[in-house]
């Protein structure tokens, strides 16, 4: 029997981000491949993080090659599922929008079935600011399946109605987490407290550094660990971190990936993600702290209610919140039976293992 043709359109990384590490991983699916028929395109646009929301003539020109090879394959493969990761504003909106007339025209003439995963938040914002982007929207959504990150973001959509339904399916990330790491963990001695993700303002990371600042305690060391958008921001942080008062008690990492980025995580016993991120929807970055057994303390952002419980952190709803939650933090979540809450957490929930066996069974129930 043939396997059902499957066509997925996904960013892959670089650069490396939230839909590009998902995209890694379901282009390497050997279990997917297993199951469907399936050929990969790679929506290219940027090339670093500080790249993306640019406009140049290199992006244009990837534009017109995503344009033509979606058409090829759609002509010569003939795919009965097409998976699409799609954006929710600006020029990637509009790049979506062309391609979507592809895939329309196509079903007009082919039973297909069509994916959009979203993996941010802002398509309400969006639609709400004209008639046109709501108007457009409706159009790019009509006839489709929603996939999205938690049943939190489903207001998002709550003024776009053509779509056929909503399913969801959590991140899940690889555990790179040693078998030992709850028993190797000191809580004894210094305190190391980690804000890994890029280094944007609105991320939280100048957030963190505050609590740097107004920390008077000897046992407490801040890590920071990301990629930068802005110059400005860089020099401003570097500048601050080499005062007297920080240079002792803050460490910058840059951007860490493999054994580095492990033994960050190996080391420390609170991760903070003090986000304010427009687009957060469900942060890999907090489903990596639970695999290695960190307790989170983070914002109502996005999904990230959804992924952090009592028992695993503290979710602020207000950042002015943050040092009140911070001290809670450290008298409360760091110990052994709290880490070994957050890694059972990851374990059941947010693993590469179950995102792949929820990812197939929204492909398959919808043949």
């Amino acid at each position: 029997m043939n396997k059902p043709k499957l066509l997925c359109i996904l960013h892959r990384s670089p650069p490396s981000h939230g839909a590009a590490k998902v995209g890694d991983f379901i282009a390497h699916s050997k279990t997917l491949q297993e199951t469907f028929d399936c050929r990969f395109i790679t929506i290219r646009s940027s090339d670093t993080i500080g790249d993306i929301g640019k406009v140049n003539f290199k992006k244009i020109y990837f534009v017109i090659e995503l344009y033509f090879k979606v058409l090829f394959s759609l002509m010569m493969f003939r795919p009965d599922k097409i998976y699409f990761t799609a954006s929710i504003r600006s020029v990637a909106f509009y790049r979506d929008l062309l391609l979507s007339t592809l895939w329309k025209t196509y079903k007009a003439f082919t039973s297909v079935d069509i994916f959009y995963h979203y993996h941010t938040k802002g398509i309400d914002e969006f639609v709400s600011s004209s008639n046109k982007n709501l108007s457009l929207t409706r159009f790019f959504l009509k006839d489709i399946y929603l996939i999205l990150l938690s049943p939190l973001l489903k207001d998002d959509f709550i003024k776009v109605k053509t779509f056929k339904d909503i399913l969801y399916l959590p991140n899940g990330v690889e555990d790179n987490a040693d078998e030992l790491i709850l028993e190797k963990r000191d809580y004894k001695a210094t305190k190391h407290i980690l804000y890994l993700s890029n280094m944007i303002r609105s991320k939280g990371y100048f957030e963190v550094l505050k609590l740097a600042i107004n920390t008077s305690r000897d046992d407490i060391h801040f890590h920071f660990a990301g990629g930068w958008q802005s110059e400005d921001d860089e020099k401003e942080f570097m500048d601050m971190i080499l005062k007297p008062k920080l240079r002792d008690k803050v460490t910058f990492h840059g951007f860490i990936s493999g054994e580095e980025k492990k033994a960050l995580f190996e080391e420390s016993h609170l991760f903070i993600f003090p986000t304010r991120y427009p687009n957060e929807a469900f942060p890999l970055s907090v489903l990596e702290a639970f695999s290695f057994g960190l307790p989170i303390l983070s914002t109502d952002e996005g999904s990230i209610p959804y992924i952090v419980d009592d028992k695993s952190g503290i979710v602020v709803h207000d950042t002015s919140e943050l040092k009140q939650s911070f001290d809670i933090a450290l008298q409360k979540l760091i110990n052994h039976e709290t880490s070994k809450y957050c890694r059972n957490r990851y374990i059941e929930n947010f693993t590469l293992e179950q995102f792949e066996k929820n990812l197939l069974t929204i492909l398959g129930d919808n043949s």
